[in-house]
């Protein structure tokens, strides 16, 4: 007698169980990480960035892992904490002259000679008064209590991603063995070749933006010399970070800079600066340097690199701007490991070779 459907879930009741309770069990676990995201994808690109300098030192020492997350985790910090000395300089310096700044202010918008319904033949500096104070209440309102969790989940990001890139430099090829010695034997070149393609397109995605972040840090020098900037060294080490990191966007470092040379040198002084430093720094690095230089380094379309970055990053923040491409990545491989063994390459049971 021939069993039906019901018959055939009933004998493999227990296998089904198991495997639901183990998929239960797996996206409870994504779901608590699910916080740690940007960590855990930041720890995955200092792994592939600092991976040279680990399997370098590797031969001469078993430290190699603690001294390439250190190479890579100690320049961060470092522009991190010049950063924040350059925004504690200029906050200081905003307090210590309030009236110069309110004076300079209200002299540019006298200068604009704006036509007087606007202000209502009054006072301009009794409007601006007025506005400034109509600021300071609805800053008053603002989730600051929300604003500090989320710069303590960045921190936090921050940590785990230090950790996640240790482990990897230390015990990745151990986590993929045991990737490996889970297929089944006959499909076990199919898997070699996947990680080989997987592997070689993901580094060339991250190695790639560590070039990118190079070239825009560079062109920022000579950006910043050019109008005289203060701490040239300290704001192109900033570019660099937010190059290679997004966790500022350009406009958070050129911002508090414009704002500046308002303040000094006049509105239009700080309109173009800001202008041309953005056009320079991030026009040519995001449009056209990072999706040609990653696409190189991958061995796939630029178009698709451009978009997987712009995409993933509107989408899913920093996460995203690397996640986005490393799945398309992983997806590429998928089709070269199919054309290997399609063509092959590489020895299939299934696959029939053309």
């Amino acid at each position: 007698m021939e069993s039906d459907g019901v018959s055939k879930l009933i004998e493999h009741k227990w296998t089904i169980a198991i495997i639901a309770g183990v998929s239960i069990i797996f996206l409870a676990i994504v779901y608590t990480v699910l916080p740690l995201v940007d960590g855990i994808v930041l720890g995955v690109v200092f792994a592939y960035v600092g991976r040279p300098i680990n399997n370098k030192l590797a031969k001469y020492t078993r430290y190699s892992p603690f001294i390439a997350t250190a190479c890579i985790i100690t320049p961060i910090l470092f522009i991190l904490g010049l950063g924040a000395v350059e925004i504690w300089y200029y906050i200081k310096w905003v307090v210590g002259h309030q009236s110069e700044i309110m004076t300079s202010f209200i002299a540019t918008i006298e200068g604009l000679d704006l036509p007087e319904f606007i202000y209502g033949g009054g006072d301009i500096s009794q409007m601006i008064e007025n506005l400034a104070a109509s600021a300071i209440e609805i800053i008053k309102h603002f989730p600051a209590f929300e604003y500090a969790g989320k710069i303590a989940i960045l921190i936090i990001n921050f940590i785990v991603s230090v950790f996640v890139c240790f482990f990897l430099l230390m015990d990745g090829d151990r986590f993929v063995a045991l990737i490996r010695d889970l297929v089944p034997q006959p499909n076990s070149e199919i898997v070699d070749a996947f990680i080989e393609h997987a592997d070689q397109i993901l580094s060339g995605i991250f190695i790639g933006n560590l070039y990118v972040a190079i070239f825009a840090s560079m062109i920022s020098l000579f950006v910043f010399y050019f109008f005289g900037v203060s701490s040239v060294l300290a704001m192109a080490s900033l570019v660099f970070l937010a190059s290679l990191i997004p966790i500022f966007a350009g406009w958070m470092i050129l911002g508090p800079i414009a704002v500046g040379r308002y303040f000094e040198y006049g509105l239009w002084d700080a309109v173009i600066f800001y202008a041309v430093a953005g056009i320079v720094i991030y026009g040519p690095t995001e449009l056209v340097l990072r999706p040609y230089i990653v696409g190189v380094k991958s061995y796939t379309h630029p178009l698709l690199m451009l978009l997987m970055f712009i995409g993933g990053a509107l989408v899913a923040g920093i996460a995203g701007f690397f996640m986005a491409p490393a799945l398309m990545g992983i997806l590429i491989a998928a089709y070269r490991t199919y054309e290997d063994a399609v063509h092959g390459r590489i020895e299939t049971p299934d696959i029939p070779q053309q």
